[in-house]
């Protein structure tokens, strides 16, 4: 879903200090599959981290012959956020971030 970049701005800019885009959204899920974690087709996902108390984390993705993350699900905690940022094709396509299900009624009706 959706979402305005002013709710979302302090934390992107956070985790990703060079991200100019204007594309947002927000999922609620308990457990995610990382994907398109290396560069194919022009096709490439990035996931990192911010924690509750404003730490933040970087995946790091091993080289793609080597890369026993991709495919791989992981559980999202009430503690943390992770947030996606999507290239297609080449396409900047924006920045997703995955919450806990718990969190959907405070970021719904701000």
């Amino acid at each position: 879903m959706k979402i305005q970049k002013t709710k979302v701005w302090p934390m992107v800019k956070k985790v990703y200090p060079d991200y100019n885009g204007r594309k947002f959204n927000i999922e609620f899920c308990d457990k995610i599959t990382l994907y398109d974690t290396n560069w194919a087709g022009g096709t490439k996902n990035t996931y990192k981290f911010i924690s509750s108390d404003g730490s933040t984390k970087e995946l790091n993705i091993p080289a793609p012959w080597f890369n026993n993350i991709e495919g791989s699900t992981i559980q999202i905690s009430e503690k943390f956020l992770v947030i996606r940022h999507s290239y297609f094709c080449g396409h900047d396509m924006g920045i997703t971030i995955f919450a806990h299900p718990v969190y959907a009624p405070k970021w719904l009706t701000e």
